[in-house]
């Protein structure tokens, strides 16, 4: 009688009692592919580069076996490997995992996930759980359960990658990186300077253990993810100790091989910031290996406590999309900051074959390249140097003379249109070669870099990007607030729904939507448009075909009992009118000049030389209109 109470109902036959009361629509979201890591600055495990599959499964006939089988097929047969599957325990107040060894535990989690009717599994490597164990010993066991999940396979980002545009290739070998330079262990309770820690609460357990050995206590001034300050209890003792996020590590640490440049400026004993200058390897190896040799370099003022300005060096991929090289704050725009940053980028990138910068006008930026990049092909934006041509010679037949020069790719060509400015105004093409003396004609350009832009419009778009970054508030898994610049956004993902309405009036995402998808990192941007922007809507849409008509004498004669008339004209009421109404916003037709051919003035009040061949007979006309 003891043996039948104890043992189950389900493992003599008979029907489990958890599954009985579980319904057969039953969803498990399988994560795998990934390893967990431990989260920046936390004890929390998260689970990182893997992809998602949701399984939609009958609770009374499937069982572990099957959900083995599943996972398996997502890994490559490897004796050396053994699959692990695990899932979070809800009611456990230090988030552990158990794994799936047992039909015991799997009916476990079915009951634990009961009123969800959802549950969350995670399969790992037995190899690599090993590691980790192994690389964080010491320190609690504990995974972040992440709620971000789709109805089908997707990346599964971490949640260190919503802070980070770069991931690392090999995250693996950056994880046991991290943990060589540590130098404090429980065995040595010493605190020295330049002391390294994996996180703050890695700091606060030393610090505890410190205290202790040495039998004293101590005092929190600050707290936070990035810093902690403490002091002696004793307000007589001196003894104080601070400790901060080491970021510039941090990120050549991450990115091993980026150019991280800081410049300082001593005042008296006191060392102040004056520089920044960073280009990340996936940056810099990327321009070099699938861009074009263009850069073009520009800067926008910052208007913050400090000032300064942000300097950026951005290229153009192969779809002629930008792509970021380098970027940098420099105190003020002047020769020895922006030679400063060139030489920066200069250890970043080098000098590729055929390599071209464009700029503007910016102050000190033609003679830092003339000093760093001798060579090299430098262009001019061309709207920038109209901006400034236009301040002494006004009219559009300077601008569409100029902006031809500029836009044609033939020689002969340029010359003609400048020759032409130089019949009108010599002095013009001696104040463009004296004030622009950089390229900023197609047909100057060289044939290596394949790239014929004439304005710096590239790094403008860098300028307006950085300048227009939106904070996302995220609430849920498809719920956000969106701020930017004072204002507030409520943006629904499965609902395809933000405040501002142009999501659904649209049918494509808006800026605000599109913010909180980018920072959600989801490749996956299809599901978000209206399915009638979708491919298999467009040949549905041209799928049928129009027969074309025959001839009106091959029509086939209808007889119809009543005649049908044309439509009733009706007299519309005031006089008719025999011109159009002319809209606002039209441009008005100008008025030529009979004597030059230019437009914005009469013939009585022209100054410009007489135009040949149209002269004599536009004189004889007048004449003729006089007499008459």
């Amino acid at each position: 009688m003891a043996g039948e109470v104890d043992t189950p109902r389900w493992e003599i036959g008979g029907h489990s009692p958890i599954i009985e009361q579980v319904t057969w629509k039953y969803k498990l979201k399988l994560i795998y592919g990934g390893f967990f890591r431990f989260a920046r600055n936390s004890c929390r495990q998260v689970y990182c580069f893997g992809f998602r599959k949701t399984l939609y499964v009958d609770i009374c006939s499937y069982n572990l076996n099957q959900l083995v089988e599943e996972v398996e097929k997502h890994y490559p047969s490897q004796n050396d490997i053994v699959l692990s599957i695990v899932f979070i325990d809800k009611n456990s107040k230090e988030q552990r995992f158990i794994k799936l060894d047992s039909d015991e535990n799997f009916m476990w989690m079915l009951n634990m996930y009961e009123e969800e009717k959802e549950g969350i599994i995670y399969a790992t490597t037995e190899k690599i759980t090993q590691q980790m164990y192994k690389s964080f010993s010491g320190q609690d066991q504990v995974i972040d359960e992440s709620d971000d999940e789709n109805d089908s396979d997707s990346n599964c980002p971490s949640e260190e990658s919503y802070h980070s545009r770069h991931s690392s290739d090999n995250e693996y070998e950056l994880l046991n990186s991290d943990f060589k330079t540590y130098s404090y262990s429980n065995k040595n309770a010493v605190m020295k300077v330049n002391s390294k820690f994996p996180n703050v609460i890695a700091f606060r357990r030393a610090l505890n253990h410190y205290a202790i050995t040495n039998e004293f206590q101590y005092v929190i001034e600050k707290s936070d993810l990035t810093r902690l300050t403490a002091c002696c209890e004793d307000k007589k003792c001196e003894w104080r100790i601070h400790a901060s996020l080491t970021q510039d590590e941090e990120l050549e640490q991450r990115n091993r091989g980026s150019v991280v440049e800081i410049d300082l400026q001593t005042e008296g004993n006191k060392k102040h910031f004056l520089r920044f200058f960073i280009s990340l390897t996936a940056c810099s190896k990327g321009f070099l290996s699938g861009c074009r040799p263009y850069i073009g370099i520009d800067a926008c003022h910052l208007k913050g406590k400090f000032n300064g300005v942000l300097a950026a060096a951005t290229s153009i991929d192969g779809n002629h999309g930008m792509f970021p090289v380098a970027y940098g704050v420099l105190e003020s725009e002047n020769i020895n900051s922006w030679t400063w940053f060139l030489k920066s980028l200069e250890k970043a990138i080098g000098t590729p074959d055929g390599l071209v910068i464009s700029s503007d006008m910016q102050k000190g930026l033609e003679v830092a390249i003339t000093q760093v990049y001798p060579n090299v092909e430098h262009r001019e934006c061309i709207r920038h140097l109209y901006s400034n041509f236009k301040k002494h010679y006004r009219g559009d037949y300077f601008m569409t003379k100029l902006w031809g020069a500029a836009k044609t790719y033939s020689v002969s060509k340029h010359d003609r249109l400048l020759n032409e400015i130089a019949s009108v105004r010599e002095d013009a093409i001696l104040y463009l070669n004296e004030n622009h003396k950089k390229i900023w004609s197609r047909s100057k350009f060289g044939t290596i870099v394949k790239c014929d832009y004439i304005t710096n419009n590239i790094s403008e778009t860098f300028n307006s990007w950085n300048l227009g970054n939106f904070e996302v508030c995220r609430s849920s898994d498809n719920r956000a607030q969106v701020n930017y610049k004072g204002k507030r956004w409520e943006v629904i993902l499965d609902e395809k729904k933000c405040s501002c309405r142009v999501w659904q009036v649209k049918g494509l995402p808006c800026v605000h939507a599109a913010a909180f998808i980018a920072f959600t990192r989801d490749p996956d941007w299809d599901k978000y448009v209206d399915t009638y922007f979708t491919v298999d809507k467009f040949k549905e849409a041209y799928a049928l075909e129009i027969a074309p008509m025959p001839g009106k004498d091959q029509w086939v004669h209808i007889k119809t009992i009543e005649k049908i008339y044309p439509p009733i004209i009706k007299r519309p009421p005031g006089r008719p009118k025999k011109n159009r109404i002319v809209p606002r916003d039209e441009p008005k037709k100008r008025h030529r000049c009979p004597r030059c051919g230019m437009f914005g003035h009469h013939q009585k009040t022209c100054k410009n030389p007489e135009r040949q061949g149209s002269d004599d007979a536009s004189t004889s006309k007048n004449k003729e209109q006089k007499r008459s």
